[in-house]
């Protein structure tokens, strides 16, 4: 075997010099940072030390004859090569953090802002996480119902919406101690209708239907005798055009105070995104995401968070009424990305 010692500027440098002179099959025994004499070693910089060695000595190639698969060979020896702080060779066999969450599904620049710097999650990666993901998420802002009366509810078809507000006037009643209305606006579903009123009559609370604004304008007087009124809408797809024209109107004149737009966790971001879009004529709302229990991926709600830069106030996680409801807390998040890598 041949060993023999080179000194370089830089790793790569020494990989390259070890490479053209004892070819592919060289194995790197020993590196090192040093300093070249000087005094006392000031002003001078620092050069790698690494020591290779292979079993014969192969023939050396001219720098002419170097062809690319020997420099795209270099190239692929050089990515899986790091240097640890400590100066010791290892193997990259691990992506870093921000790669893995790109790999999880979390759009690019928000998986730099959240992975930057970390290099693996253990306790203080996970704790380093957990406080960008606070910041980024902001603290969940759930429904104000000591300032808030009329409380709208939009979102696609099929995302949970009447289940979701059965949930909060639960919590409302139960915990709460409000009193409240159910209206729905969700004619185009006989079931979404009847829904709603079989959750009126075990909540023992009273539930309207409106067909269209000027109904809703009519109940004004009635609302003034409870504290809180939830208002459902039809589920509209974002590629409807004219539903979406009519529930820009309907949002227009309701004169509501606040409105939560729901989305569900299993939706595709790229979809997330054109709903997002489609709904920017609903001015300042708030997100509820829904079906957590139906994925294990979040990266979802995170882009939706970016596409927005609208706050999250609820998760929903199931059917049951009033349980399967939390506050968006960024806890949740962090257990999803730690289980997933």
């Amino acid at each position: 075997m041949k060993v023999k010692k080179y000194i370089a500027n830089d790793y790569q440098e020494a990989l390259r010099m070890i490479k053209a002179e004892m070819g592919s099959n060289a194995v790197i025994l020993h590196q090192n940072r040093i300093k070249e004499r000087g005094i006392i070693g000031l002003f001078k910089k620092s050069k790698v030390e690494v020591v290779a060695a292979v079993e014969d000595y192969p023939p050396v190639i001219p720098k002419e004859n170097i062809t690319k698969n020997d420099i795209n060979e270099l190239k692929n020896l050089i990515k899986t090569i790091t240097i640890n702080k400590n100066g010791t060779v290892t193997e990259a066999r691990e992506k870093n953090l921000i790669s893995k969450l790109i790999d999880y599904g979390i759009e690019k620049e928000v998986s730099q802002l959240l992975g930057e710097g970390i290099d693996e999650l253990d306790n203080k990666g996970i704790k380093i996480l957990k406080e960008r993901l606070e910041t980024f998420m902001g603290p969940p802002q759930k429904l104000n119902s000591e300032k808030s009366k009329k409380i709208l509810f939009i979102g696609p078809t099929g995302v949970g919406k009447t289940t979701t507000i059965a949930k909060i006037a639960s919590n409302l009643i139960l915990n709460g101690g409000k009193k409240i209305m159910l209206v729905t606006a969700d004619i185009f579903r006989i079931a979404a209708v009847d829904q709603l009123k079989t959750y009126g009559e075990i909540l023992g609370v009273p539930v309207r239907v409106v067909n269209n604004i000027f109904e809703l304008h009519k109940l004004q007087p009635e609302f003034e005798k409870y504290d809180v009124v939830l208002i459902d809408t039809a589920g509209r797809s974002h590629k409807d055009e004219r539903r979406i024209s009519e529930l820009k109107t309907f949002i227009k004149y309701a004169n509501c105070d606040e409105t939560f737009l729901c989305l569900s966790a299993t939706t595709k971001s790229e979809d997330l995104k054109e709903v997002i879009e489609r709904y920017e004529f609903a001015g300042n709302y708030k997100l509820i995401f829904t079906k957590l229990d139906e994925t294990d991926n979040y990266s979802s709600i995170l882009n939706a968070v970016y596409y927005s830069g609208r706050p999250i106030s609820y998760f929903t996680n199931g059917q049951i009424v009033p349980d399967d409801i939390t506050l968006a807390e960024s806890e949740i998040i962090v257990l999803s990305i730690v289980k997933g890598n």
